[in-house]
This record gives structure tokens, sequence and C-alpha cells, in this order.
């Protein structure tokens, strides 16, 4: 059941790593000609963190609307912090390093483009209600067969 719940855990989260990523894709990249290469990259840091997470919370929170109100927060977080990493690691630290400005509108601005405040609560949601059809049908296939 381990397998299933983590092949679970990846499908959703990939599907909702390509809707927010094409959702993106043509808001900023195709519109502002980001380099693709570098957007890639930090939106699989992001997704990896996602997936990481969602492992987590799924074996943590039973409740359905835990599991949204640990969501919003974390699909807020989440989406800037390889910007905010990269911003702190590679700039010259003393230019940007605590300019919480920049950062609060890298934030908002990354928050509010990819959806992932709506996007992640919404796979968590699929993977909890996934889970527990699996479960359930799993059991009644198990009273059949005694």
């Amino acid at each position: 059941m381990k397998k299933i719940k983590l092949l679970i855990i990846l499908l959703f989260n990939f599907i909702g790593a390509y809707l927010s990523y094409e959702w993106c894709y043509r808001m900023i990249i195709a519109k502002h000609r980001t380099p693709e290469l570098y957007y890639l990259i930090c939106y699989g840091l992001c997704y990896f963190c996602f997936i990481l997470i969602s492992i987590f919370l799924l074996n943590k929170i039973k409740r359905a609307i835990d599991l949204v109100i640990c969501g919003v927060p974390i699909g807020i977080i989440i989406p800037p912090m390889p910007l905010i990493v990269s911003i702190l690691v590679m700039e010259d630290t003393k230019k940007v390093v605590f300019n919480l400005d920049i950062i609060m509108g890298l934030l908002g601005i990354t928050s509010a483009v990819t959806l992932n405040f709506i996007i992640y609560p919404t796979i968590l949601l699929c993977c909890h209600y996934s889970i527990i059809a699996i479960q359930k049908v799993r059991s009644k296939m198990a009273l059949k067969q005694e």
C-alpha cells in the first residue's frame, strides 16, 4: 500500500506541477522571455519540496479540512523559496541579503501567479480521497475473498 500511496502522491503532484507551470509559462515566460531553464530548475525544486511535504502531511493528517488549512500557507510559502535562496546565495550579499521588501514582493508575486495556494491544497485533497477510495476497494476485495 505504501507504493500505491507514493504513486498517487507523485501522480497528482506532477499533474499539479504541469497545470501550474503551463499557467506561469503563458503569463510570464512567453511574454517576458525569461530564461526557461532557470525557471524550470526553480519550479522543479519547488515541486520536489511539495512532494516531500505531501508525503509527510498525508501520513500525519487524516482530516481533509486540516489538509486544506496546512496546504494553503505551504502553497504560498514554498514557490518563492528557490528564488529567495538564489538571491541570498548568488547575489552580492551587501545589496540584497536582508532586503525584506524584495523578498516579500517575490513571495506575493510568485504565489499569486503560480496559483499554488489553490493547486497544492487541491492536490492534497485529491491524494487524500484517492488513498481512502483505494483502501475501501481493497478492504471490500479482502472481504469478498473470505
